[in-house]
């Protein structure tokens, strides 16, 4: 629920329970038939386990399906599945990416670990020498004990300073690879995306941390595990009996870890999911200020964002109050500890079977010990909730390819394309930056851009079973009775030439900008093909980039950036007068108070409608494409400047061998076009040219 739809539903408050009744309804509606999860029956992970609760409560519930999750469920319909693995083994390949560095990092930390036993043993020394040894002897082990002590924090000095930069490298790498996936990876990449960029942004910045927090553990842990060994042999060597009576609280401990384990992984990812939809709605919130102020929706989103801050503040308290009942519990073990030590060995004192030395080791001891239910609390809550953000992190990742031979829909994604080598550039920084300076190949420029039998459905399999792809098929071979309205669009052929516009138009949802989108790969298609100067393109979406092609979206958006900038993104600047000029944005620039340096605010706030959408016409042509796809721009242009943007583009002697795809209903493009496509219901109707 918006604000402005609560707004409009009288501005009537819900609790947060309602409102999560009511999510849970909507989902229930827009997915009556969820896909089966990867385990042995619904609801169940892969041992047969209870599927976690997901952000409403719901145990086994999958959020609901968005329509960009429809862009990526592949030609069977079905979304990949996630296959991911466990934090640790994540962590693993994260460490072995520096072995070096991690086991200098591991080793110093399990030295810090382990020099209180050492202390312990040099204070036994101490108090059974007091009694008999000369001065000199007790000030001289004295002067080794602090020695000791002063040579563990030096240690510990050198601990931070090493740690430091292996953590920014645990957190680096996944980083790089889940950006380089999304810039650079095959296939559509609006699937992978988040509902909204706080929710990205969340993942970027918290999940990663939670997964380098297993590797931070991992050295603590360790530590605490070669201390309390060697703790428990130091007892033993004094009592067996008295050591066996205070490793058992020590085992208990251990046992309500292991036992809450599953429980803080699922409170975890609520808490995550939770604390997602407030850094959304407030990304969403100012994104959107205008809006808000011209719907008189200000008190509807306030009560919203109190409603979602309250869903988070529950969330998090479950979560911290578990994490802090563990580590609480974990603490009174090592105080229980030190009590049984003194009760216990006080028999042993009177016998004189133990010394004062060996109480000193022994509460010594005892300390180190009751570190490992402590960091073994810590690395449970840690490694679930590691678990969760790795989850979260594979699904901003691409669908691996499907096997020779399999169907389309085994593609799996995968948590190794967070561990893959990447120059994180983190010791030397990175180089100057060059402006690209992207030419085409002479030999590959552009002559004709075949689309045949293109398809775009969103629609589930039908009750007989057959796939959307079964569907397009027939509705091709029937001779085109079939009619009914489609969810996207089916059977499109066009074709687009070099120095020729192409026109689709069409009635409002006809599918023209699905069309676009399908050619230029943003989206995935069903069936159908694109073909560049006769090649097959497997992948259009890495192929149909600058200096090849260039996209202006209904909808562009903009970097919070000065104008300039904001059309370059990087683009070698020689060309940006001209594009300022062929985008009829020059006489607007001239009346800026900074000109082409005028920072055009989130998303281009500062700007109009129109200056946005000629901004954007403008960084499409700086980039001198060989097939320019524009859709509509007459959404946010008047007659008069939109007609003058296309005399001046068509006839520009430099860019009349341009390729054009164009949506338009204006009359005056429809007349210049070379061919002109119209959609209706996601089927084409007429083509002319």
């Amino acid at each position: 629920m918006s604000a402005v739809d609560d707004a409009a539903n009288g501005g009537r408050r819900s609790s947060p329970r309602r409102a999560r009744i009511a999510r849970r309804r909507r989902a229930r509606r827009l997915d009556p038939h969820p896909s089966p999860g990867p385990g042995p029956g619904p609801g169940a992970d892969a041992g047969g386990r209870a599927a976690p609760a997901d952000a409403t409560g719901t145990p086994g519930f999958a959020p609901p399906p968005s329509d960009r999750d429809a862009t990526d469920r592949g030609r069977a319909g079905q979304r990949p599945r996630v296959l991911t693995d466990n934090a640790g083994r994540v962590a693993a390949r994260i460490a072995r990416r520096e072995p070096l560095a991690y086991f200098i990092c591991w080793t110093t930390w399990v030295i810090f670990h382990v020099v209180p036993l050492l202390g312990g043993l040099l204070l036994r020394e101490v108090l059974d020498r007091i009694p008999t040894e000369s001065d000199d002897t007790v000030w001289l082990v004295l002067a080794a004990l602090a020695g000791l002590e002063l040579g563990r924090w030096a240690l510990f000095l050198f601990n931070v300073v090493q740690w430091h930069g292996m953590w920014v490298f645990w957190l680096t790498l996944p980083r790089v690879n889940m950006l380089k996936s999304l810039v650079g990876a095959p296939g559509p990449v609006a699937g992978r995306l988040p509902g909204s960029s706080g929710e990205a942004v969340s993942r970027f910045r918290d999940d990663t941390q939670n997964v380098g927090m297993v590797l931070d553990v991992w050295v603590d842990i360790s530590g605490t595990v070669v201390g309390a060994l060697l703790a428990i042999g130091l007892m033993a060597e004094v009592d067996a009996r008295i050591t066996l009576v205070v490793a058992l609280p020590v085992l208990v401990a251990l046992a309500i870890c292991r036992w809450l384990a599953h429980r803080l992984r699922a409170w975890r990812r609520r808490e995550r999911e939770t604390t997602a939809a407030v850094t959304g709605f407030i990304g969403d919130s100012f994104g959107a200020i205008g809006t808000v102020k011209l719907a008189g929706a200000g008190p509807a989103v306030a009560r919203h964002f109190e409603e979602l801050g309250d869903e988070r503040a529950e969330a998090a308290r479950v979560d911290q109050v578990a994490t802090q009942v563990l580590q609480t519990l974990s603490s009174g073990v090592g105080d229980l500890g030190t009590g049984l030590v003194l009760v216990l060995l006080v028999p042993a004192l009177a016998r004189g079977d133990a010394s004062i030395g060996d109480v000193g080791l022994y509460a010594t001891a005892v300390v180190t010990l009751a570190q490992l239910p402590r960091w073994a609390a810590r690395y449970s809550a840690t490694r679930r909730q590691g678990d969760v953000s790795v989850e979260r992190l594979v699904e901003l990742l691409p669908a691996a390819p499907a096997p020779a031979g399999a169907a389309a829909d085994t593609g799996v994604r995968s948590a190794h394309g967070l561990t893959r080598p990447a120059a994180t550039v983190l010791r030397h920084g990175p180089g100057p930056f060059a402006p690209t300076r992207a030419t085409a190949d002479r030999a590959d420029r552009l002559t004709r851009l075949e689309v045949r039998g293109l398809a775009v459905l969103h629609d589930p399999p039908t009750a007989d079973g057959r796939s959307p792809d079964d569907e397009a098929r027939a509705r091709r071979h029937d001779g085109g009775r079939r009619r009914r309205r489609v969810d996207g669009f089916v059977g499109v052929d066009l074709v687009v030439e070099r120095g020729r516009m192409t026109v689709v138009t069409g009635v409002v949802g006809s599918g023209k900008s699905t069309l676009l989108r399908a050619v230029l790969g943003l989206v995935g298609r069903t069936a159908g093909e694109v073909r560049w100067n006769g090649e097959p393109l497997d992948d259009p979406g890495a192929v149909l980039v600058p200096p090849r092609a260039a996209y202006v979206a209904q909808a562009p958006r903009l970097f919070s950036e000065p104008l300039a900038d904001a059309i370059l993104l990087g683009a070698d600047p020689a060309g940006l007068d001209e594009a300022v000029r062929l985008a009829c944005l020059d006489e607007d620039v001239e009346r800026m108070p900074h000109g082409l340096a005028t920072v055009v605010g989130a998303r281009g706030v500062r700007l109009s409608g129109g200056q946005v959408q000629r901004t954007a016409a403008a960084r499409a042509l700086v980039r001198r494409p060989e097939l320019l796809v524009v859709d509509d721009l007459s959404s946010a242009l008047d007659v008069e400047t939109e007609a003058r943007m296309w005399d001046q583009l068509l006839d520009d002697e430099a860019r009349r061998d341009t390729a054009l795809l164009i949506v338009s209903h204006r009359p005056a493009v429809l007349e210049r076009a070379d061919r002109t496509l119209v959609l209706d219901g996601g089927h084409v109707v007429s083509w002319s040219g």
